[in-house]
């Protein structure tokens, strides 16, 4: 089958989390299918992901961020100079009344305003020209049998929507993230509204839904169908995540080390709790070192600050997912950092699948009755808790570990079972060959 993968990010101008598409892609390929990529050329500081794929097979554009608009226009206005003093003074008992913070503020709201109502739906539908204008030089001499959008960015649903129709093929939309229903939208109800009108505009000339959660796909058949709608989790590649990996053993046998690479959100998804509970662990918080990995890490040593355990913290920048996992393996503990909110039930994030490749033990926060709270427990990943006593307790357990063997030994193999990536895209299989109808005739008419 011609598949057409549109995904905003791909290697090597891709942020660390976005995995996906790309082994995607290579999982396509090696499945015999004939895969083209258009992306968009967004070069990265650091070159997280190596492309896995021919570069001759994938498609670069330009793209105009819609948020840079509304900056570029107030750039050029000048302040207003100061008025001339006045003669007159203003009466002694006239209160100071200090303005200077008003302006401010109003950029705020109208930026606010400016996001919600023009960049819909998100600031990268200005991907679309260019998207569009490279799909069209492409079907000069390659036609696909399906197009296929992997989103976030929602924007690449409805360009991939007009891609197809210019290629008289169906399309699939991919939700690694919910649109309409995103718990983390910030967005006001209105601008809510518009989205969940444009995200069923959008979906009812898709030919199938794909999305990473068994919830959310609840979801999406309730709203579109089942039969439109099939589940593929993330995954680990084995490539990436061998059965064991040669590391060299921990110097200090009595400190154990926790690792975290990826984002945070203070209030949803941060590690309050996770210093808390080292802190309650008392002369022994000396013994937890947690390293941490990525972009606006900031609120992270706030937290610790508070906690009392600033010296247990370690903020380093991004690096290659290469280098993370071998820090994966390494560590004697794995964090996890998710919302303790039921509207989180559904969120399984790719890096509980990293924890499995690397058979570290987990030590999560987050919604303890989801889905990720229930993988973790059936497969006795560690801890997913909330109260720093719980979590303390597992951490005490790990330091026991480490000063009784000089290390903390790997989770069983067994626990990798079912959890690749081709095992879960593999459930897509028989789904896109629906979603694209017959295609036989029309390959052997080629």
């Amino acid at each position: 089958m011609k598949i057409l993968l549109i995904s905003f990010h791909f290697p090597p101008d891709a942020p660390l989390a976005a995995t996906r598409a790309p082994k995607f892609a290579k999982y396509l390929l090696d499945q015999g299918h004939d895969v083209r990529v258009i992306c968009a050329r967004e070069p990265q500081p650091t070159v997280t992901h190596p492309l896995e794929i021919d570069e001759s097979r994938i498609t670069r554009t330009d793209w105009l961020d819609l948020a840079t608009i509304p900056h570029t226009v107030i750039d050029r206005i000048k302040p207003a100079k100061d008025a001339a003093p006045s003669d007159t003074p203003a009466p002694a008992s006239a209160p100071a009344t200090p303005s200077a913070p008003a302006k401010p503020r109003l950029r705020t709201r109208l930026g606010e305003f400016y996001q919600s109502a023009m960049c819909r739906p998100d600031r990268r539908a200005g991907w679309r020209k260019p998207a569009v204008a490279a799909a069209r030089e492409l079907f000069a001499e390659w036609l696909p049998d399906l197009v296929y959008a992997t989103c976030p960015p929602h924007s690449v649903a409805p360009i991939a929507r007009e891609i197809a129709g210019l290629a008289g093929a169906p399309f699939v939309a991919e939700f690694r993230d919910r649109w309409a229903l995103d718990a983390y939208s910030n967005h006001p109800a209105w601008r809510q509204n518009m989205d969940r009108k444009q995200e069923a505009s959008v979906l009812a000339d898709a030919a199938g839904i794909v999305t990473v959660s068994p919830l959310w796909a609840r979801g999406y058949a309730d709203r579109y169908g089942a039969d439109r709608v099939a589940v593929a989790m993330n995954g680990f590649d084995p490539d990436d995540y061998p059965l064991e990996m040669d590391i060299a053993p921990a110097a200090d046998k009595e400190t154990i080390d926790l690792l975290y690479a990826g984002a945070l959100y203070p209030g949803r998804r941060d590690p309050r709790a996770v210093f808390e509970a080292i802190a309650l662990l008392g002369k022994d918080a000396k013994r937890v070192r947690v390293t941490m990995l990525g972009k606006d890490l900031g609120p992270a040593t706030a937290m610790a600050q508070q906690a009392g355990v600033a010296e247990c913290l370690n903020l380093l920048p991004t690096e290659p997912h290469s280098a993370i996992i071998r820090r994966q393996y390494a560590a004697d503990g794995l964090l996890m950092l998710q919302w303790d909110d039921e509207r989180d039930a559904g969120t399984i994030p790719g890096k509980l699948f990293e924890c499995i490749g690397a058979r570290r033990p987990v030590i999560a926060t987050g919604w303890t009755r989801g889905i990720v709270g229930d993988i973790i427990t059936r497969r006795n990943l560690g801890v997913i808790a909330n109260e720093p006593r719980l979590l303390a307790n597992r951490l005490s357990a790990l330091l026991s570990e480490k000063r009784a063997h000089g290390h903390v030994p790997p989770l069983p193999a067994s626990i990798r079972d079912g959890m690749t990536r081709a095992e879960q895209f593999a459930n897509l299989d028989d789904f896109l060959d629906r979603a694209a109808g017959d295609t036989g005739e029309r390959m052997a008419a080629e």
